[in-house]
């Protein structure tokens, strides 16, 4: 076990693993804030249907799957803001125009049947090192963005409106969100796979806001455990054979019911 814990694809799962739960959980209090969770939702569901033509035409589908989620969330983002249509419904319309022709094209991709269920479901252990080097340098650059306005955005997260008022380009901060958001969904594709990324970007503030309230203690539990979870999620998947994505995911899942469930015990007595 020592061994194979020690094996060259399993120490890049481990250095990937811990650099995505880092930007994941960064990027889960700012979704909790702006109770964006549906949003997640919808694009990492979008995504899919950038996957398919990438299969489809032969072209690099992570990039193809970005493009995709960038264009959705933006899109989603513009509609919320304009008030042209119910935030639910042009989530729940786009995700499932995407997911569809997701559908019809990759059926038309001769080659879908084995790659199409490590993009759907993920698999931690065939992350690369130019995988780790292109995560490392976005999430470099998605933790700068988010300590250099740190502030501004916490602002417009708790009222938008004041902020705008107060001078703040309340636009430009929405909508870079939206987009750093779209583009670490396909960056996790590879740890969790479409289904289950939106889960890695909910779960960690929902578990550290059963246990905390200051947003600082919220941020800095939610890396902490992100990362035990992701690491202990490996171990555990390569010694039991397990789906890394999906023990992550429920690893996570159950701590949250442990710790709901523990508060309202403590909470009786």
């Amino acid at each position: 076990m020592t061994e194979l814990l020690t094996a060259p694809f399993v120490v890049n799962a481990f250095i990937g693993g811990v650099i995505l739960a880092v930007l994941l959980s960064v990027l889960s209090l700012f979704i909790y804030l702006k109770n964006w969770s549906f949003i997640n939702v919808g694009i990492s569901h979008a995504t899919f249907g950038g996957l398919a033509v990438g299969f489809y035409l032969g072209i690099s589908p992570s990039m193809f799957g970005m493009l995709f989620a960038v264009a959705t969330g933006l899109l989603i983002g513009y509609i919320s803001r304009k008030g042209q249509l119910h935030e639910d419904v042009s989530i729940g319309i786009l995700f499932s125009m995407s997911m569809a022709f997701g559908v019809i094209i990759i059926t038309m991709s001769p080659n879908y049947n084995t790659d199409l269920f490590s993009f759907l479901f993920g698999n931690i252990l065939t992350i690369s090192e130019a995988d780790i080097k292109i995560l490392a340098v976005f999430t470099a650059g998605t933790l700068a963005f988010l300590w250099l306005f740190f502030d501004r955005i916490m602002y417009c997260c708790y009222n938008e409106e004041v902020a705008y008022t107060s001078g703040i380009n309340t636009a430009f901060y929405y909508y870079s969100l939206i987009t750093i958001i779209a583009v670490a969904t396909v960056l996790s594709v590879k740890l969790v796979g479409v289904i289950l990324a939106s889960a890695m970007m909910i779960l960690p503030s929902a578990v550290a806001n059963q246990i905390f309230w200051h947003y600082r203690s919220i941020l800095l539990f939610s890396v902490v455990c992100s990362v035990v979870v992701v690491v202990g999620g490996v171990v555990v998947s390569i010694y039991y054979d397990l789906p890394a994505g999906a023990t992550i995911v429920l690893i996570y899942s159950l701590l949250f019911v442990l710790i709901v469930g523990a508060k309202r015990f403590l909470g009786r007595r």
